[in-house]
């Protein structure tokens, strides 16, 4: 049985961690298939978005503690050439990605759910940071993670207290985008995700990038690298018929080119 589950609904593909009876915490089966599923996206010309998310009860309570090596060096080694080329993934896929949170995604699963460009969260899911209760300190990126979207002190606070933070109250810090019933979850984030897709895909990749890069810029780089980015979208085929469709009053079918 597969423990990454890849699936494609017309332009969106989803991706789902497939390991239900241990609560979806990562092997190294599951690290690997992370990582072929978004290279396969990266490579899928008609794919626009893709969506993550966990079978069964909830996203994932992170790493399989049964399976990890006996030493602290192994860890860092599978740190830096499993799970890190995973979320990096993610996080770099030039197409966006919507984490679909149901029930729980704890420890590093947290860390690949928040490497989603957007989070859409069960109404009775959360995530939780509970690595100071066994003596590590939070992995993935996830002090990066924490830090960039919700400000030191809340960080230092969700990072050593490890309590759960409901799904409403991710929104509220901006780790989530949304709440939606649980039944809804995954239809939700498709619906979204398609809206997505209707967006031209150089445009899609830049903002991204962009985005993803702001943290590092002052305001003049930024100006600096929109300026580079807008010049291909501008030259672009798309921006041609985005306008034209703009001036004829129907929708613009972008090619990606």
């Amino acid at each position: 049985m597969s423990e990454v589950l890849y699936e494609e609904r017309g332009r969106v593909a989803i991706v789902t961690l497939n390991r239900a009876d241990a609560l979806n915490t990562f092997t190294q089966q599951m690290r690997i298939g992370i990582i072929d599923a978004f290279k396969k996206i990266a490579a899928a010309a008609h794919i626009r978005a893709a969506v993550l998310t966990g079978a069964g009860r909830g996203f994932s309570a992170g790493a399989d503690l049964n399976s990890l090596p006996p030493s602290g060096e192994q860890v860092a080694a599978m740190l830096e050439k499993e799970f890190g080329p995973g979320i990096l993934a993610i996080a770099e896929l030039p197409k966006p990605v919507i984490g679909a949170v149901n029930g729980f995604a704890s420890g590093i699963g947290a860390g690949y759910a928040l490497a989603c460009d957007m989070l859409v969260m069960g109404e009775k899911s959360f995530l939780q940071l509970p690595f100071a209760k066994i003596g590590l300190v939070p992995d993935g990126g996830l002090t990066w993670q924490f830090a960039q979207r919700v400000g030191a002190r809340h960080a230092f606070e969700l990072a050593l207290i490890g309590d759960r933070v409901p799904a409403a109250r991710c929104v509220e810090l901006g780790l989530a985008n949304r709440v939606v019933p649980d039944a809804e979850l995954i239809n939700e984030t498709l619906a979204l995700a398609e809206k997505l897709a209707d967006a031209a895909p150089l445009a899609l990749a830049g903002t991204k990038q962009l985005l993803r890069r702001a943290h590092a810029l002052d305001l003049a780089g930024a100006i600096r690298e929109e300026g580079a980015i807008q010049k291909v979208c501008i030259d672009s085929q798309d921006f041609r018929e985005g306008v034209k469709a703009f001036f004829d009053k129907r929708p613009a079918q972008f090619t990606g080119r």
